[in-house]
């Protein structure tokens, strides 16, 4: 039951941060290439699992994007700052703790 549990969990948190991550490299992308730029340019699937999406990740948390001069890309970044943060780390704990469980009580037969 463990196991579900935290397979559950995971894959929401996952899921959760894949959307954010799509949202933020689509719309800057599309209506924000300053700002799309300036964070290193992320394509979906550069950024298609959480080490590779570190660094946008660092990004937002460090709130490097205050240097773009679009104040629209700014507030843009601003709003899915926190979203994508949240989830990005939601993802990463409950990947460590769906480990934890499997080492603990193994994989259901």
């Amino acid at each position: 039951m463990i196991f579900w549990v935290t397979l559950t969990i995971f894959g929401v948190c996952l899921i959760l941060e894949s959307i954010i991550s799509w949202i933020f490299i689509k719309g800057s992308q599309k209506k924000h290439p300053d700002l799309w730029e300036h964070s290193g340019s992320p394509t979906l699937m550069g950024n298609a699992d959480l080490i590779s999406a570190w660094p946008l990740n660092k990004y937002l948390m460090q709130r490097d994007y205050e240097s773009v001069q679009c104040e629209k890309a700014k507030a843009f970044a601003t709003k899915l700052r926190l979203p994508f943060v949240v989830s990005y780390f939601s993802a990463a704990i409950s990947s460590i703790v769906f480990i934890i469980s499997i080492a603990v009580y193994g994989v259901p037969q």
